[in-house]
């Protein structure tokens, strides 16, 4: 059954202009609460489920898949699900985009990219893009690989080194005692119960010499500063 409005747009031009203006004014404001409140965050059992989702469009475009048992996240695009971590299951893989995520449809996709990838960092998973999960690491505060020369350890690093991750407790230069020689030590410890089963479970120093330390690079993971915008 129509309503006296409708009936009323029916049944004259400018009542019907004015019927369809507050429609579209309507929609307009619901999508901006949509666009300032964010994308959504939905989990699903499997990425099959997630996918059947979109399909049906009881997810929004935009929104942020979460497929905890499968490890992925993604986003939906138009009505397709494209993961933003390296496991996919049904969605749409990474490389699907053909670009970098930010930069699909000139950056529309932004916030929900944003989103799931502080999602997938929060519960530990895998981005498929290496430089995105490096920015998105450094903008949640979380340390990240890098190589240095070895150098420049600081303490409180993490060293790969050994087969091993091994948090640095110290660092030095000094003077061996036998051969007047100068050399680089590191007292470490393993940075988990494996790492220690690998090496030494307390801690533990080595030197290296201070000429083969010099032009020697390492892996370190280390918390550093956001850049600013």
């Amino acid at each position: 059954m129509s309503t006296y409005a409708e009936r009323l747009a029916a049944a004259s031009p400018l009542a019907g202009a004015a019927y369809q203006f507050a429609e579209i004014v309507e929609a307009t404001d619901k999508a901006r609460a949509a666009k300032e409140a964010g994308p959504k965050v939905w989990h699903f059992a499997s990425s099959a489920d997630a996918r059947t989702a979109a399909d049906r469009e009881q997810v929004a475009d935009g929104d942020v898949l979460v497929v905890e048992s499968e490890r992925i996240v993604g986003f939906v695009v138009i009505h397709l699900p494209v993961a933003i971590t390296e496991q996919h299951g049904a969605f749409h893989s990474y490389e699907k985009l053909a670009k970098p995520a930010r930069d699909y449809c000139k950056g529309d996709y932004i916030p929900s990219v944003e989103r799931a990838e502080q999602v997938a960092i929060e519960l530990g998973y895998e981005l498929a893009d290496p430089s995105a999960a490096q920015a998105a690491r450094i903008t949640a505060g979380l340390p990240v690989a890098f190589e240095t020369p070895r150098m420049l350890v600081e303490p409180a690093d993490v060293l790969h080194a050994f087969g091993a991750r091994l948090n640095v407790v110290d660092t030095g230069v000094r003077i061996d005692a036998e051969n007047g020689r100068g050399e680089w030590w590191a007292l470490v410890e393993g940075a988990t119960e494996e790492d220690g089963r690998r090496t030494y479970r307390g801690r533990w120093a080595f030197a290296v010499p201070v000429e083969t330390a010099a032009w020697d690079v390492v892996t370190v993971e280390r918390v550093v500063p956001a850049p600013s915008a």
